[in-house]
């Protein structure tokens, strides 16, 4: 028998790449989810809440962003580790990389995750030449 946490992580993979967002946010999310993904590109830094990760999956999602779950299993009661691959292209540029995520699951949904990047320059080249900032002053938040 599978282990709950595991397939909570499976279906939201299974749902990202078919970009239904609205199932993942009902369904998948702690609504104070927290998320990290380290890098220096547009798309990194911390998401709170279940709206500011599907704004970000919704990128991804427009740069042609899939993921391939490599290998998942439970760590301990709470927490779910995986290896993907996420692939694209856009813009002319390329990403393939392996990465690892840290999931802490809590009552039946996603509340905490730490991504960790395998290529991290690549990953960040990848991503600033496909998602473009706005001009300053338009960037900066008020």
């Amino acid at each position: 028998m599978a282990n709950p946490n595991v397939a909570i992580v499976q279906r939201m993979y299974e749902l990202f790449n078919r970009g239904d967002m609205d199932t993942i946010r009902k369904e998948i999310f702690a609504p104070d989810l927290v998320w990290r993904l380290p890098g220096h590109h547009p798309l990194s830094g911390v998401k709170h809440g279940a709206d500011e990760v599907i704004a970000f999956f919704t990128q991804l999602n427009k740069g042609g962003i899939q993921v391939d779950l490599i290998n998942i299993d439970a760590w301990g009661e709470n927490t779910v580790v995986e290896v993907h691959r996420g692939h694209g292209q856009s813009k002319g540029a390329v990403l393939d990389a392996l990465n690892c995520t840290h999931y802490h699951i809590r009552d039946g949904k996603i509340a905490d995750v730490q991504v960790y990047i395998s290529d991290q320059h690549t990953v960040d080249q990848f991503f600033c030449a496909v998602y473009n900032l706005k001009p300053i002053p338009e960037r900066l938040a008020s």
